[in-house]
């Protein structure tokens, strides 16, 4: 009896939906659109897998949290998993779009969906009620169901997880929350709200991008650069900024999470997301200084990436029989070999992300810049009998707007 042929399955990753922050230039349905009709084209007669690998809900960065007394980073007891369902409710009602298009061709038998959870979605799995929220978002049906960590998906050789393990910032042994969490509601999403206050709407616009800024550790130097680009903000960021930091470093969870990373007299993770924050308070820095950090934050990302692909080579040599680690996490796409499997080749894949990412490079005047750029990178494992003989294909691309707000504020300095 023969077996029965292999399906499509396709990975994405760090789609990152959120309740009220702003969104990719280029709508998350018409994003979709694009991108199912590639899908339809190649999937023959049989439904195609969509695996979400993390990140598609993002619970952390929203504002509601800054509303009551509880953080991501609390325990999940029954006010966090209040505001988590709130949040999800949320997020399906502003991008009904979206999920109608998934939907429709779930119901229409032309679509099956795999949902992994990441560490901006993690609160999920304590929280049933708002996962039959986004599962009925996505299928239409209305049903309990677990969203897990991983999935092995054999008839292919792959394995999917989100890419967090590993991440000291992120990663959370036992699932309880993470100083990226804190990160992420006390910096990341108060920033743009406290300058609001000061310095209005219109003016604040601008600041809301600072969610959008890879890599993670970039951000104060994103600060940095939007004093530069604007000055009429140099003032009310410097300060605003410099407030938040000394309160984060104060709260104490974060207090507590720093002294856990004591390694002796080791420059350990907390004593380096210590001193980052702290610097990143001070005045504007020397240009051959803002060079150097800039050369930093590549190596610290290339880093990153590199013990993320040597993870998947240790998942593959202990689980015989697979040749492909697919992770999301660090919204950069990525493609390493790996090397050979039974003698066909293996390789790690990070899926990249569906957002806008604000992405630091080195500037012609000497300090850091920043392209802002809506990001889409998926992969493809083809079915059996595809025509045209098709193992699996990797897809990356980003679309540049004419206009985005920094790139306005640029123009009118003449920079």
């Amino acid at each position: 009896m023969n077996a029965a042929p292999r399906p499509m399955l396709i990975c994405v990753s760090d789609i990152h939906l959120t309740d009220s922050l702003h969104g990719a230039h280029v709508s998350r349905e018409e994003t979709f659109e694009r991108f199912w009709t590639r899908i339809a084209v190649a999937r023959l007669d049989r439904p195609a897998r969509l695996c979400f690998v993390g990140d598609l809900f993002d619970l952390v960065r929203s504002p509601r949290w800054l509303d009551g007394a509880y953080r991501p980073y609390h325990e999940p007891d029954a006010p966090v998993r209040a505001v988590v369902l709130a949040i999800v409710e949320s997020i399906v009602a502003r991008e009904q779009g979206f999920f109608d298009a998934i939907r429709r061709r779930v119901e229409a038998g032309e679509l099956e969906v795999t949902y992994l959870l990441g560490n901006h979605d993690r609160l999920l799995a304590h929280c049933p009620q708002a996962r039959r929220v986004a599962w009925r978002a996505l299928t239409g049906r209305d049903e309990e169901i677990e969203f897990h960590t991983e999935q092995v998906f054999p008839e292919h050789g792959v394995l999917a997880y989100h890419g967090h393990l590993g991440d000291p910032v992120n990663e959370s042994l036992d699932g309880g929350g993470t100083i990226g969490d804190a990160l992420g509601v006390e910096l990341i999403t108060r920033f743009p709200r406290m300058m609001r206050r000061i310095v209005g709407e219109e003016g604040s616009a601008i600041l809301e991008d600072i969610d959008d800024v890879r890599p993670i550790y970039a951000v104060p130097s994103w600060v940095r650069h939007v004093g530069v680009v604007r000055g009429d903000l140099l003032g009310p960021v410097n300060r605003t900024w410099a407030s938040l930091v000394e309160e984060f470093l104060h709260r104490p969870f974060v207090r507590q999470w720093i002294r856990g990373q004591r390694k002796g007299l080791r420059f350990d993770t907390g004593k380096k997301l210590e001193l980052m924050l702290q610097l990143s308070t001070k005045k504007l820095v020397a240009r051959g200084q803002d060079q150097r950090l800039t050369k930093l934050y590549k190596v610290v990302q290339h880093g990153f990436d590199g013990r993320m692909a040597a993870r998947g080579v240790e998942e593959l040599e202990a689980r015989r029989g697979l040749r492909f680690v697919v992770n999301g996490h660090s919204h950069f796409a990525s493609m390493v070999p790996l090397g050979n499997v039974d003698g066909r080749p293996a390789a790690y894949f990070n899926t990249g992300t569906w957002r806008t990412v604000h992405q630091i490079g080195n500037a012609l005047g000497g300090r850091p810049s920043f392209l802002a750029y809506d990001a889409m990178t998926y992969l493809v494992f083809f079915p059996g009998g595809d025509p045209l003989g098709r193992d699996y294909e990797w897809w990356t691309g980003a679309m540049v707007p004419q206009d985005p707000p920094l790139a306005q504020a640029l123009a009118g300095r003449g920079v």
